[in-house]
């Protein structure tokens, strides 16, 4: 089942056809420190993705001639914006030029130092379940959390992306939506990621980066899996694929 409004060949269509699939079942498992876990159905991320990218489009005017960066790290917060801006078919750009002309949006975490030189600026709490900051932020920055929440479950493309839009850039490296599934299918195939399985994907890094948003979004979508994305430095990776019933383990930092 693709969702109305994607096109064959594109992340939005492979989430439909996952949701169309089992929306109950898991798409994107987070493992943080101190315990922290939080769980997402392909349901459940379908409905931020859908919140997030009528954020995009309504309030921020993107589309596909526009970029948003993403000051974040790995999180399973970013995969949902990641997903948003394939959704709109605005390219994420990872650790970009706020100030660029091309630049809808910036997505910061709360507690950073803050550039405000894109014309919206959000700050993601990265709270396990999505709850709004607890701090005050700085003037001309708002909440990312509080600010979804005024918008829809359902979204529907001004114009939808297509294979050949532009969805990821970091640095030199560029994925359109279909070089970003092919990316995944072949992360997968490298790995032993059969259809339909499970992957550990660890990362410990200060932002999220090309490879991250293939292995955490692009590789379960393209092979109609799920991923248990660990950020705890203290996790005991064997453990957490036993327990987690991975059929494969990605390290990120190797």
């Amino acid at each position: 089942m693709q969702t109305p409004g994607t096109v064959a060949g594109t992340l939005p269509s492979a989430l439909g056809v996952a949701l169309g699939r089992d929306g109950a079942r898991p798409l994107l498992t987070w493992i943080g420190p101190e315990g922290a876990r939080t769980e997402l159905s392909v349901r459940s991320f379908e409905n931020g993705v859908a919140k997030a990218a009528n954020l995009l489009q309504d309030d921020a005017g993107a589309d596909s001639g526009s970029r948003v960066v993403l000051h974040l790290p790995p999180h399973w917060q970013t995969a949902v914006w990641l997903a948003a801006c394939a959704a709109v078919g605005a390219t994420a750009w990872l650790d970009g030029d706020d100030a660029d002309a091309r630049t809808v949006l910036s997505l910061v975490t709360a507690g950073a130092t803050i550039d405000l030189a894109a014309p919206t600026t959000l700050a993601v709490p990265l709270h396990p379940f999505g709850l709004p900051s607890t701090t005050a932020l700085p003037a001309g920055v708002l909440d990312a959390a509080v600010e979804v929440r005024a918008h829809g479950d359902r979204f529907s493309a001004y114009d939808p992306p297509t294979s050949s839009t532009s969805w990821l850039v970091d640095g030199d490296w560029a994925f359109t939506q279909a070089e970003a599934l092919e990316a995944g299918r072949e992360l997968a195939r490298g790995f032993g990621v059969p259809d339909g399985g499970r992957v550990l994907v660890r990362s410990l890094q200060p932002e999220a980066r090309y490879r991250f948003a293939a292995a955490v979004l692009a590789l379960p979508l393209a092979v109609d899996g799920s991923v248990v994305l660990v950020t705890d430095p203290a996790a005991d990776i064997a453990d957490v694929a036993a327990r987690e019933r991975c059929d494969a383990a990605l390290d990120l930092d190797d």
